[in-house]
């Protein structure tokens, strides 16, 4: 379970080799064990159930609107999902983000995806004639690669073209370092006076082992440089941290500038694992810079932004109880980025398919494929949730009262387990402020 959370090169990184062989030091002794669920049978009252209609967007609108008020007055909206690749979680946030971008002045929907990566989909997307489906292959993780994804960046295309308030996607994830090495170049290059040469050209030389590390990752006999990646990772963190430093004196236009600042910092977040396993002796939060990303996002006055990640991401207490040091989820960091302007909605099932990948680390290439989900295990959210007589609904889990308990709630990543060992424990408030629950979902539709 561990790989779901922290961050892709880490998880990479430490099956590479041992802590005790980069110097790494855990929470000292112990692990700490998860708190005990209560995994007594619960029916649910029939108050705190709000049915939900999916038969037409119109209809789920509807439906909805209770909930989507909610959020509209927030600055972050973090919409989950339960696994990374089940169609319904992918129509549905469609649909969440659609309202709050025609209805409450939400302007931008940010992927867990690589930030550069996204920018350039984004602006692929923006281009006469641009076809969707070649850019998501280009720049997006495989988890984001298939049909239900792309009905939402074609709706985006669509509103671009016929309405003067632009939406753009977005990304708050870092992995891929030669995206945002190239741009920091071509920039360089614009703009001579700058004084950004020499950095970008250092930073694309580290960047090339990098993404070349992580597109051979999966291939069988591959073997990592371990020294040659530890040591060429720490100078491109110290690279693109000279070029952060350098940029407010360096002489580049306001816009420019400020597309050059997310590019170093995007660098600075690719590196960070290293520069922590070399220097701090620590793994990497990969939710504490999912979460500064986020931040970065909104940094304009008036600023909203939808994520969307991953259930264990964006809840706000860490689902990892054995790897406390991580400091809580995404959610639990931009809850004190943004008191009381972060608002978090779940998603979960109980039966179906779902899609995932047999490789080890996910990549722009990883294959997708459906697989069946594992029977609700006994006692858990998904077990009680499931006996619920509407087929999809949601509840506010501040209205749990009595039967919010510690019970164990499902995170299924991009690999294809969905059994006991995809489970920690949690009262669905330390998770979401609501939870919108599919009882049998389908697996994502890949992409042609």
């Amino acid at each position: 379970m561990k790989a779901l959370f922290r961050s892709l090169l880490a998880s990479a990184l430490l099956t590479t080799a041992s802590f005790s062989a980069l110097g790494q030091s855990a929470a000292p002794g112990a692990a700490v064990p998860a708190p005990a669920a209560d995994t007594t049978p619960i029916t649910l009252d029939a108050s705190l159930i709000n049915a939900v209609s999916t038969q037409s967007f119109a209809e789920f609108r509807t439906a909805v609107q209770p909930l989507v008020k909610q959020m509209a007055s927030k600055k972050v909206v973090a919409l989950g999902e339960g696994t990374h690749g089940t169609a319904e979680f992918y129509k549905l946030r469609f649909w969440l983000t659609r309202i709050l971008m025609e209805e409450y002045g939400f302007s931008q929907v940010a992927f867990e995806n690589d930030y550069t990566d996204t920018y350039l989909l984004n602006e692929g997307l923006r281009q006469p004639n641009a076809t969707v489906e070649p850019l998501m292959k280009a720049h997006l993780y495989s988890i984001w690669q298939n049909q239900e994804t792309a009905e939402l960046l074609t709706w985006v295309q669509a509103h671009n073209r016929t309405h003067r308030r632009q939406v753009q996607v977005s990304g708050i994830d870092a992995a891929y370092v030669l995206p945002e090495a190239r741009e920091l170049s071509t920039l360089a290059a614009r703009y001579p006076k700058s004084g950004l040469r020499e950095l970008t050209a250092q930073l694309t030389k580290h960047a090339l082992l990098q993404d070349s590390i992580w597109d051979n990752i999966n291939r069988k006999g591959f073997k990592v440089p371990r020294r040659r990646w530890l040591d060429g990772g720490l100078e491109g963190y110290y690279t693109a941290e000279k070029i952060q430093k350098s940029l407010p004196t360096a002489r580049l236009p306001r816009k420019q500038r400020k597309l050059a600042e997310g590019f170093a910092l995007d660098a600075k977040m690719a590196f960070d694992l290293f520069y922590q396993f070399k220097v701090n002796k620590r793994d990497v939060s990969r939710d504490s810079l999912m979460a500064e990303m986020t931040k970065f996002l909104v940094r304009d006055k008036g600023a909203k932004v939808i994520v969307w990640a991953h259930d264990a991401h964006v809840s706000r207490k860490i689902a990892m109880a054995e790897d406390p040091g991580n400091g809580g989820g995404t959610g639990a960091f931009l809850e004190r980025m943004f008191p009381g302007q972060y608002f978090v909605l779940g998603t979960s099932t109980a039966i179906g398919t779902f899609a995932a990948t047999t490789d080890g680390h996910i990549t722009r290439t990883s294959p997708m494929a459906s697989y069946p989900l594992d029977a609700p295990v006994a006692g858990s959210w998904e077990a009680s949730l499931g006996q619920v007589s509407a087929p999809v609904f949601y509840l506010s889990t501040q209205q749990l009262g009595q039967q919010n308990l510690r019970r164990p709630l499902r995170f299924v990543g991009y690999g294809p387990n969905s059994g006991k060992d995809s489970y920690s424990n949690f009262k669905l408030t330390e998770a979401f402020d609501a939870l919108l629950f599919v009882r049998q979902t389908t697996a994502a539709t890949p992409l042609r």
